[in-house]
């Protein structure tokens, strides 16, 4: 009987902690980027952003009152530079053909699987490109192979050159964390015990990680789903730059990655905040005292009592 309530016990623990990615993983605000709808266009400025939404959180709440609200696979990249705009697209899709869409397959009563009515995903090939100057379009173009054969190797190259000036400015702060007030949230997801060896168990961590740089930069990182692997890297700054009322960070920001390649950029950085960087550990060997500072110290902060005698 004891058994079976420690049984018990462990199966709903283990129920409640299957739900903690919703509990520890607050769903971020953002509005998926609208150069007609920036704020300002007197600055040079270098946004990106990447939203990725598995299937399995592709809900009914992307559709409001029947109204699509958010792409769930979009890469955005915005280039403002002498008050002109450099937008280009890698997964566009047109909010009225999207509903349009939609329409036709509520009118035949089609089933569409997890209501993703967003047809281009992110697949590396950027497919619409758009300049902008003083409001007015200089260039529009929706057609993936022109977009790809001219601005493709660009935008690679502009978009993983961004990313890793970010992510090595965020490792920075992490080998300066006592100045950069870095703070790092773990909490248990889920644990497995091996049923036949009682002591070997894997637990599995949700991790956060939010350092902020001196010009007032704040970089956030995070392991959601406990898999080791950082999804999540976000940068933004508080000077008013915006596309609307919580359009989310305005730097970077990149949630739900499952690109390999960005992986390799911003993959491990939950583990290096919580464990520490390589670069940190080196230093810390060469820093540790030694073991005749030590000896020094003692004698320093234990000195013998003098009596005259």
């Amino acid at each position: 009987m004891k058994r079976y309530k420690s049984f018990i016990t462990v199966i709903l623990f283990m129920m409640f902690f299957s739900t903690a990615p919703d509990l520890f993983s607050k769903e971020q605000e953002y509005l998926i980027m609208d150069p007609d709808k920036i704020s300002r266009y007197n600055e040079d400025r270098i946004v990106f952003q990447r939203i990725e939404k598995s299937k399995d959180v592709i809900k009914d709440d992307y559709i409001e009152n029947y109204v699509i609200t958010k792409d769930n696979s979009v890469e955005n990249l915005l280039i403002l530079k002498d008050k002109k705009i450099h937008f280009i697209v890698d997964g566009y899709d047109s909010v009225s053909e999207v509903q349009n869409f939609k329409f036709i397959q509520d009118s035949v009563n089609k089933y569409v699987a997890n209501n993703d009515f967003w047809l281009n995903k992110i697949n590396g090939k950027p497919d619409y490109v758009r300049v902008i100057y003083r409001r007015s379009n200089l260039m529009i173009n929706a057609n993936e192979e022109f977009v790809t054969t001219n601005f493709g190797p660009f935008y690679k190259s502009v978009r993983d050159r961004f990313i890793k000036m970010h992510v090595d400015k965020f490792r920075q702060l992490l080998r300066n964390r006592g100045e950069s007030g870095l703070k790092i949230e773990k909490r248990l997801l889920s644990y497995k015990v091996n049923p036949e060896n009682s002591t070997d168990i894997t637990h599995k961590f949700f991790i956060s990680a939010k350092a902020k740089s001196n010009d007032g930069t704040v970089y956030y990182c995070e392991d959601a789903d406990g898999d080791g692997i950082a999804e999540t890297f976000t940068a933004t700054r508080n000077d008013g730059f915006d596309w609307g009322i919580n359009s989310g960070p305005n730097l970077l920001f990149i949630i739900g990655n499952t690109d390999k390649d960005l992986e390799t950029f911003i993959g491990k950085l939950a583990n290096e905040a919580l464990i520490g960087t390589v670069e940190e550990e080196k230093k810390m060997f060469q820093q540790f005292p030694t073991e005749k500072d030590v000896m020094d110290l003692m004698d320093q902060v234990t000195p013998p009592d003098r009596f005259y005698e």
